[in-house]
């Protein structure tokens, strides 16, 4: 049975050490010039910002690397389903449909796209892989699956020696079709770690996504807080933040453009009151009142990767039971940040609030882990719970976001986007998190 070793020299060029960094800035609601600099620009750039992107030679040696993991797991071929897998591997963002899409590479390095014709020009201009190849439509009279068997046969892949991220083309839209061991007669090798081994660990263009993303996010949250007002539902107050943030994204980011399904480029939204206290509560559109408690969400796509900002705000004078939540989901947050750092295993981020949960007696009232890495999708592995065997490395990068709920009370949770850097660990999301800052007084 092939290995599981996905090493690669190639991944070293994709990195920098986090220390260097720029940290985050506190952006302001307009773009001032920049002193010796933006005076000498045409009046048509000033408070532009550059956009940092994935280039086509990242994607190429995300594929070298996953090449080289699969030569030292003894796999001919390696056939990617998963939409958010193929797109970091080449860039080539879609809508997952009932058509199938999949990525073939060749442990030559080699690869291969097979789509659907109605994406066929998307895929030839947004990708540098070696083949497009196209079939017409889904289920059509010859099934779209076949294609990807061709070009396995083509690139001489013996089906014991083939592994796959999934046994073949994910369920979407009523999609059917046969696994893709139906057609081989062998059950392709499970090589879905090849590829997150790789994505765990953020190269230097990532991290600049990421950290441009927390900063409009932190636009958009701050333009939403100061918009609350009491007897406006939700959606009245969030919906203008966010639209002005995108507009502002659209005038100082020529070209920019969000990368990804279902996505408007930015966030920025809270529910409100009892509602709350379910950790993925829904808006009711309810007229906001004093004493409700308000858990937002804001966050950016930058070239597909993202961000979460979060914060717990009350309207009006909290009450005393108000006060000791916040402040003991406070520092349930600042314990997980501390213990952050290189070489502590991800468990230990979670038990470590844990304890503390005990000590200030909320044990009972935690919902979920500490958190989730965060890039292309907002949930990826490793996850920051007792449960998971990862060791936190430079360049990781997660939200942090442990949470007290109380159903008679509400939920009170932050949410901040962390990088693991050489010496330690730094917060991406640049944004107040004492309850002095988060009341909301209109």
């Amino acid at each position: 049975m092939p290995g599981r070793s996905s090493s690669c020299r190639a991944r070293k060029r994709l990195r920098r050490p986090c220390g260097s960094l720029p940290r985050t800035r506190k952006p302001n609601p307009v773009t001032p010039p920049l002193p010796g600099r933006d005076a000498a620009r045409p009046p048509h750039l000033v408070g532009r910002r550059h956009i940092p992107t994935i280039s086509m030679e990242e994607y190429a040696l995300r594929r070298e690397c996953v090449s080289a993991g699969m030569q030292a797991s003894g796999l001919d071929a390696m056939c990617v389903f998963y939409p958010a897998r193929v797109a970091y591997l080449t860039g080539f963002h879609h809508v997952p449909t009932e058509r199938p899409i999949a990525l073939i590479i060749g442990s030559s390095g080699q690869s291969s796209l097979v789509v659907p014709a109605v994406e066929k020009e998307h895929a030839e201009s947004a990708t540098s892989v070696d083949q497009v190849r196209i079939y017409f439509e889904y289920p059509g009279a010859e099934h779209p699956m076949e294609s990807v068997v061709e070009v396995l046969t083509e690139m001489n892949a013996r089906p014991h020696r083939t592994g796959a991220d999934h046994d073949g083309y994910i369920p979407y839209w009523g999609y059917r079709g046969p696994r893709l061991s139906d057609l081989t007669g062998v059950e392709p090798f499970d090589s879905e770690l090849i590829i997150e081994s790789l994505r765990r660990v953020k190269s230097t263009a990532e991290l600049e996504c990421i950290q441009l993303s927390c900063d409009w996010a932190v636009r958009a949250h701050r333009r939403m807080q100061a918009a609350i007002t009491t007897g406006k539902t939700e959606m009245e107050c969030y919906t203008p933040a966010a639209e002005e943030t995108l507009f502002e994204m659209v005038h100082e980011m020529p070209g920019w453009r969000p990368r990804g399904a279902d996505d408007s480029g930015i966030i920025a939204m809270f529910v409100a009151g009892r509602s709350t206290a379910m950790p993925h509560g829904f808006v009711k559109g309810h007229g906001i009142q004093p004493g409700d408690v308000l858990v937002s969400g804001a966050g950016a796509n930058i070239d597909g990767y993202r961000s979460e900002l979060e914060r717990t705000m009350i309207v009006g004078e909290p009450t005393p039971e108000q006060v000791r939540a916040f402040e003991a989901m406070l520092a349930l947050q600042t314990r997980a940040i501390e213990v952050m750092a290189p070489g502590v295993p991800a468990g230990e981020v979670e038990l470590a609030t844990v304890r503390l949960a005990q000590e200030l007696g909320v044990e009972a009232n935690l919902r979920h882990h500490a958190g989730h890495s965060i890039g292309l999708e907002g949930h990826e592995a490793p996850f920051l719970d007792r449960g998971d065997e990862a060791v936190l490395e430079p360049g990781m990068v997660f939200t942090v976001e442990p949470g007290v709920y109380l159903q008679e009370l509400g939920g009170f949770r932050h949410s901040d986007t962390v990088v693991i850097t050489e010496d330690g660990r730094r917060v991406m999301t640049d944004y107040p998190r004492e309850l002095k800052d988060l009341i909301v007084s209109r």
